[in-house]
Parts: structure tokens; sequence; C-alpha cells
């Protein structure tokens, strides 16, 4: 079974999805050479609690993980593909960096999911190329959600959008429903000929989140439980945004 919603329910996930594009629009200034990574999670944690929404990652435990993920925000550098935890964590954000930066907040109840990934300081044109890919990516995988599409239409246009420029999708991870629970059906690949196929409805709430690598697709463990890199140490960068399925088209929830 799949969730849909009420339009009470939708109006609270759109307020929610409001919430969480105001968050990262403060995070963008907050993000630059200098800041240590544990400090952009205290950030994240305080906007979080100021705007009366719960960082809905900390505690939360998905299936197969080894221990409750910490932090109100995943942060993943470079070559960190997914999963980074921010509490703790000493790195200093240096020029060059790429900063992906992963949040799900539950509002009156209800969970909006999204993911913006930023340049720090200088960037090389391949860097700056990979994060214009990605929210482009992740634009075109987002105009295939409509009703009588499939999830795995989402995913070939964003890999086919990604090869486009000469970058790859990551295939291992991929987008979700979203609203009642953080992770819900169906899932959404980010490749062609997935095997997951799932209708798309009207009424629907996924968060559709190409992750585009510079290299290999592949990914290895980061040695915590959690964190995903790069097979070949390039660098990965990532947009999500939480949509709603309508008779017109999709509409984007966590955006201004």
């Amino acid at each position: 079974m799949y969730n849909y919603y009420s339009k009470e329910e939708i109006e609270i996930l759109k307020e929610g999805g409001k919430v969480l594009a105001q968050i990262f629009e403060e995070l963008e200034d907050f993000v630059e050479v200098g800041v240590a990574v544990k400090d952009i999670d205290i950030f994240v944690n305080k906007k979080i609690k100021e705007k009366g929404a719960v960082a809905a990652t900390v505690g939360y435990t998905p299936q197969g993980a080894p221990y409750p993920f910490p932090s109100a925000v995943c942060v993943s550098i470079n070559d960190q593909i997914a999963h980074g935890i921010s509490t703790d964590n000493p790195y200093v954000l240096k020029s060059g960096d790429v900063v992906s930066c992963d949040i799900v907040i539950q509002y009156k109840g209800f969970f909006v999911d999204a993911c913006r990934t930023y340049g720090v300081g200088k960037l090389s044109r391949q860097d700056m190329e990979l994060i214009a890919v990605a929210r482009i990516t992740t634009d075109e995988a987002i105009k295939q959600a409509v009703v009588g599409n499939t999830t795995d239409d989402i995913g070939a246009v964003a890999e086919k959008t990604a090869k486009e420029y000469g970058f790859q999708t990551v295939k291992e991870l991929g987008g979700h429903g979203v609203g009642r629970k953080i992770h819900d059906r169906p899932f959404v690949p980010s490749f062609k000929n997935s095997g997951f196929d799932d209708q798309i409805k009207e009424g629907m709430v996924l968060a559709i989140e190409p992750i585009i690598n510079v290299g290999s697709w592949k990914m290895q463990e980061g040695g915590d439980g959690y964190l995903y890199k790069t097979v070949d140490g390039k660098k990965s960068a990532q947009f999500e945004e939480t949509v709603l399925i309508t008779k017109n088209g999709p509409e984007i929830l966590t955006k201004l």
C-alpha cells in the first residue's frame, strides 16, 4: 500500500516544505571556509527547533543500521556520497570543498526531506559543473513524476541527463515515498531498467534525489555504518526535493 494524503495533510506538508526550504536558505550563508562540520549540525538543529519542527534523523535507525543516527543533518564532503555523520565531526571546511547537506524534518507530524550541495570558496571548473549538473539532473527527474509514468521513468531520465554531461548516477541509493514516514514506498531509482517500475499516482509524495558522481557510479562503505563514499575518490553531489504528485504535474514542496 502507498500513502496518500488528505487536503489538510497536504497543507501541512506544504508548510513543512517551506520551513525546510527556509532552513536551507539560511544554511547556504553559513557553509563557508573555516566552519567545522560539527557546527553545521549545531546550526541546523537550532534552526529546526526555532521553526517549531523536529530533527527527524536524530535517533532514527534505518533498516540494517548498526545504531541510531546521531545528527540533524547528513553532511557529505567531496568523495563522500551520502549519510555523513555531522555530530562532533571536527573537519573544517576549506576552499574547493563540495558539501552536500541532507535534512529531514518532522513538522506537525509529517516528514519532508531535501538536500542541497554547496561549493566552498574557489571551485574548479569540474566541481562547478558537477554541482550544476546535479541540480539539472534532479530538476529533469522531477519533470517525469507525472501520473501515468513509472518510477523507472524518473530513473531513466536522471541517468540520461547526468550522462549527457559526462557524469554518472549512483545506482545503489535512490529516492522514496515520504510524508507519514521518513522512508516509505515506492523506491525511486536513479537509473534506467532498474526493475523498480511502480505506477506514479495522484496524491503520492516522493523524495526525488539522484546522486551524481564525477567518476564511477559505484560506492563503498565509509567505515562507521552510515557513510558511503565513491570507490575512486572522485567527487559527488546531490540535490533532493519533496514532491507532491498532482493531476497537473509534480509540485515541489521544499522550495520558497
